[in-house]
C-alpha cells in the first residue's frame, strides 16, 4: 500500500488497513490480507510479505490457510446433501458409517449430524493425527477416534470440537462415494466458482501463497510443516485468497443461489446454519458451524481459523450485506485481528 494511500484518512477502509499496519509495526505479523465488503462493494489490501525468508509482497490474490472457517464450507456440503436426501441432520451416524466406533457406546449410536455440527458430541476435540496422503486418511483417523474420552454427555454441552467435523467429513464420504476433498469440489466450491480454493499443497505451489510464522524471542521464524496433515480436512483444510473467501460470504448473505443464479440451497437451510442452537463461549451462539452473536443490534456470523502459524477471521453481518476478512500469517495475528474487527464494526455498522 503505497504512503498516498495511507495519508487518506476519509477513506473508511483505510482506517481500517491503517490499523493491521499499525499493528504489524508493533507485533511480528509479517503479511496480512484485509478486506471489506459492503452492500455490494468489495475492498481489498495486502500488507507485508508472504515469508520472511522468500518475501513476496501479499496481495489480493495470496492464498492463506483460513483453518477451522473450513468447518462453515463442510456444513454447507452437508447442507446439499440433506437437500439432496442423502443424509439428515437428526439420523444416528451409524446409519451412514455402520462400525462407527467411540469411547462411550451411548454416544456412537445415538450421535448425529446436528451434534458433531454444533460441536456438542462431548467426547475430546483436539485430536490431530497425520495419517498420510492417501485416500484413506480421514477414515483411518475416525477409527483412532475411538480412544477420544468422552469428557460431557452426548448433545449437553457445547465445547469446540475439531474431531466431530472428522466424522462429518467422513460421512460425506461415505455417502457421496467419493474423498472428501471431491465432495466438497462438486458440492460447493465449483458451483461457487471458487477457483483459488485449495486443499492440497500441490495444487497451491503453482501460485502466490502466505507461509506461516511462530514467534521466537519476538522475532518471527518460519513454522514448519506448511501442510496439514490430510485427515484435517474438513476440520480445517481449506487454502484460498480473500476474493474466494468474499465470494464464499456472498453466498451466505444470499438467498441460496450461485452468482450465475442456480439454486444450491433453499432459504429455509441458509437460516437454519444461521439460527441460534446452542449456548457457545462467551456471548456466542453456535448455529450449524456459524458462531452468531448480535452486538448492537446486528446479528453477527462469525468463524475464525488457526493453522501453523497463519491465524484468520470471517465475520459477515448477512441483514447489512456486510462482511469483514482478515488473514495473516503469525501466530500472533490474532491481535490485528482483534483491532481490524473492532475498527471495521465501528465505521461500517456504528458498533
Amino acid at each position: 500500500m503505497n504512503q498516498d494511500a495511507r495519508a487518506n484518512t476519509s477513506d473508511p477502509f483505510q482506517r481500517i488497513c491503517d490499523q493491521a499496519i499499525q499493528g504489524m509495526e508493533r507485533i511480528p505479523v509479517p503479511g496480512v490480507a484485509v478486506g471489506i465488503l459492503y452492500q455490494g462493494q468489495e475492498h481489498m489490501a495486502g500488507l507485508g510479505v508472504t515469508s520472511i525468508e522468500h518475501p513476496l509482497p501479499v496481495t489480493e490474490d495470496t492464498l492463506f490457510q483460513i483453518g477451522s472457517i473450513t468447518k462453515t464450507y463442510t456444513a454447507t456440503a452437508v447442507m446439499r446433501l440433506v437437500e439432496m436426501n442423502k443424509l439428515e441432520l437428526d439420523a444416528p451416524i451409524r446409519a451412514y458409517l455402520p462400525d462407527l466406533r467411540l469411547a462411550d457406546e451411548t454416544a456412537a449410536a445415538q450421535v448425529t449430524m446436528r451434534h458433531l455440527l454444533t460441536h456438542t458430541g462431548g467426547w475430546v476435540g483436539d485430536y490431530f493425527g497425520d495419517f498420510g496422503p492417501g485416500q484413506d486418511a480421514l477414515a483411518r483417523m475416525v477409527a483412532q477416534m475411538a480412544d477420544l474420552p468422552q469428557i460431557t454427555p452426548l448433545g449437553q454441552v457445547w465445547s469446540y470440537n475439531n474431531s466431530g467435523f472428522y466424522l462429518a467429513g467422513r460421512v460425506i464420504e461415505a455417502v457421496t462415494g467419493t474423498s472428501l476433498e471431491a465432495a466438497m469440489k462438486a458440492l460447493v466450491l465449483e458451483p461457487l466458482g471458487l477457483t483459488m480454493s485449495f486443499f492440497a499443497a500441490e495444487e497451491v505451489i503453482t501460485h502466490r501463497f502466505a507461509v506461516g510464522h511462530q514467534v521466537v524471542d519476538d522475532q518471527p521464524v518460519v513454522a514448519r510443516p506448511w501442510a496439514l496433515s490430510r485427515a484435517v480436512a474438513p476440520a480445517g483444510g481449506i487454502i484460498c485468497n480473500i476474493k474466494d473467501l468474499f465470494r464464499y460470504a456472498r453466498f451466505h448473505m444470499g438467498d441460496g443461489t450461485t452468482p450465475e443464479g442456480t439454486r444450491l440451497l433453499a432459504p429455509q437451510s441458509l437460516d437454519l446454519m444461521q439460527t441460534p442452537l446452542v449456548p457457545a463461549s462467551g456471548m456466542n451462539m453456535i448455529g450449524l458451524s456459524w458462531f452468531i452473536e448480535t452486538v448492537g443490534g446486528h446479528k453477527l456470523l462469525s468463524h475464525a481459523g488457526g493453522t501453523h502459524g497463519q491465524i484468520t477471521n470471517l465475520t459477515i453481518a448477512p441483514d447489512h450485506g456486510f462482511a469483514l476478512a482478515t488473514l495473516t500469517n503469525s501466530q500472533r495475528g490474532g491481535q490485528i485481528i482483534g483491532a481490524v474487527h473492532k475498527a471495521a464494526l465501528q465505521e461500517y455498522l456504528g458498533i
